[in-house]
Order: C-alpha cells, then structure tokens, then sequence
C-alpha cells in the first residue's frame, strides 16, 4: 500500500511539473543548428484502450456511451476469472452472453460486434487472457 502511495505521489508531482511552464527559468538554447523534436507514442491504457480498440473493431461509441459500456467491460474479467469452462469455450461463451445481453438493444447484437466488444474488454481491462482470443 505505502508503495502505490509513492508511486501517486511521484506521478502527481510529475503531471503537475509538466503543466505549463514559466520561460524565464528555461535556459538559453547557444546552438544554431536544427534538431529534431522528440517522438513520443503515448501508451493507451484502461478507458482510452478500451475506445481505441471498439474502434479498431468498427465499433465507434459515442463520449456518452463510454461511460456505460466500461462497467460491463471491466465485468468481463471477473467473469473470465471466474467461470469453470475450458479455457478454449471462455472467449466465445462471453461472446454469446454479449450478443444475448444486447440482443434488441442495437449494440453487440451479432457476432461481429459481440467479439470486437469481448477483445476490447480484454485488451483494456484484463491482458492476461489476451491468448483466450482466438487467431
């Protein structure tokens, strides 16, 4: 516990030092020559993960259903966790308990969005059943 502390406390100093910043305190460049800036890929992880990986599956929530459908998403992990079928069965049973919960509802009611709904959940919220998806 006292770790995940310090690690909040180092992340929320740093996020605060990178908020704006105060040109006279920032040294003089001497140097003429161009350089490069550096290039940086931010790391998605949790909610923008789980947006970012619907919309690689044609699943292209609108900001006011994202707070609905993460819930359900984080849900499926538990479910994973604790469901005694076969590893090979998991993935394509949470598939039809997708398509049957959104069955009527215009949303994972097919199998093609029933199973870019299920990797989603399972890239964002729990990576260690990624090998639960099929090739």
């Amino acid at each position: 516990m006292k770790y995940a502390v310090a690690v909040a406390s180092v992340l929320g100093v740093m996020s605060l030092s990178a908020c704006g910043s105060d040109d006279s305190a920032a040294p003089e460049s001497t140097s003429t020559s161009a350089t490069a800036a550096p290039t940086t890929t931010k790391k998605l992880t949790g909610d923008d993960l789980f947006v970012q990986k619907l919309r690689d599956g044609g699943i292209f929530p609108t900001p006011s259903q994202v707070p609905l459908l993460t819930p359900l998403a984080r849900q499926n992990c538990s479910a994973l966790a604790s469901t005694t079928l076969p590893d090979s069965q998991k993935f394509d049973k949470m598939v039809d308990l997708s398509m049957i919960l959104g069955a009527g509802k215009n949303i994972f009611d097919n199998q093609v969005t029933a199973e870019a709904y299920v990797k989603a959940s399972i890239a964002a919220y729990c990576p260690q059943y990624l090998a639960l998806i099929p090739a």
